[in-house]
């Protein structure tokens, strides 16, 4: 094997022209089979790897996109990922997630390499870049935000209304007759669109429904499981204790329920519980959660069908594309008369 080896060599070993040897490699039919094979044998026999970074940059493309999320433990990430994959491979695209553990620095270096295509376009799940600066960016490179996203020019999302989905699912507790509903969310997501506009969508429903906002019935932690029991066994020792909690996620809302059921309150007849995002994790619950659906596969799939467009076209779409969300009622919520 030579890894020093170049197409010029291939081309002289093989007893053929570097533009044939260039025909073998992107699969030209132009090509004899027999010259083809030659051409095969010598790749195979000195593991000859061509310089694909060169031949992308000569096309102008590279046919891949960047996947860049603050995390990767996104509870919902996997199906939504799953999503852009399947839709990137229909379309020959190979997709690489790209987490930056919430570091600024880290997302730059993953912008750069689209200014150096190096990468064709990317999906964000979440950007800590400023509304004037991805303004900037998209106005020239392909981004489509995902899931999270902030308004300004040039800019294109996919997601669900998270307002009107939290309005939603703090309406389905007033609809059951509670009127004392607390909300648990995630510290670190505080500054993310979908959990400012969720602690939004809360307020509202309570204020259409009459309902007085208490400071002291919004908790935020971690957003972990371990951070759901802690901020449930603080709302319960409250005076007069919320009887329904709204959870911002699905993880939060498995640890809201098995503390509630530590301190030995009837689930949901005595206190109710909703989730966000219908994970995995909201049907093994006991009760079932009841939650928000989001069809976090559909919204990857138009999310990469997006980027496509504006990778290959010279109109572009700078659409906010919105998918239906759903309230799936289950056993944490249903009974109370």
């Amino acid at each position: 094997m030579r890894k020093d080896m170049n197409i010029q060599e291939v081309a002289r070993l093989a007893g053929v022209s570097v533009a044939t040897v260039s025909r073998v490699l992107n699969d030209s039919p132009k090509v004899k089979e027999v010259t083809r094979m030659k051409v095969l044998d010598v790749i195979q026999k000195f593991d000859y790897q061509p310089n694909l970074l060169g031949r992308d940059l000569r096309r102008s493309e590279t046919k891949k996109v960047l996947v860049i999320t603050s995390a990767l433990e996104k509870p919902i990430l996997a199906d939504v990922v799953k999503g852009i994959e399947i839709c990137a491979k229909e379309h020959g695209y190979y997709v690489l997630v790209c987490p930056t553990s919430y570091n600024w620095n880290k997302e730059q270096e993953l912008i750069q390499m689209l200014k150096n295509r190096l990468a064709d376009g990317a999906i964000t799940f979440s950007t800590a870049l400023s509304e004037v600066e991805l303004s900037e960016i998209s106005k020239k490179y392909n981004i489509v935000q995902c899931c999270e996203y902030k308004k300004a020019p040039y800019t294109c999302s996919v997601s669900i209304d998270d307002e009107k989905a939290a309005f939603d699912a703090v309406n389905h507790l007033i609809e059951l007759g509670h009127q004392h509903i607390a909300l648990i969310g995630d510290n670190d997501t505080l500054s993310e669109s979908s959990t400012l506009r969720r602690e939004e969508g809360y307020k509202r429903a309570l204020k259409s429904s009459g309902i007085p906002f208490r400071s002291d019935f919004m908790k935020y932690g971690s957003g972990e499981y371990m951070d759901g029991m802690r901020l449930t066994d603080e709302l319960l020792l409250i005076k007069d204790p919320p009887t329904a909690i709204f959870c911002l996620n699905d993880i939060l809302g498995v640890g809201c329920i098995n503390a509630i059921k530590q301190h030995g309150y009837s689930i949901p007849d005595e206190i109710a519980v909703i989730g966000f995002d219908n994970t995995r994790e909201a049907q093994m619950s006991v009760p079932p959660l009841t939650t928000i659906h989001q069809p976090k596969y559909e919204i990857g799939y138009s999310a990469m069908e997006l980027l496509i467009h504006n990778m290959t076209n010279s109109h572009k779409k700078y659409d906010n594309l919105m998918h239906q969300h759903e309230v799936i009622a289950r056993g944490s919520t249903t009974g109370m008369k």
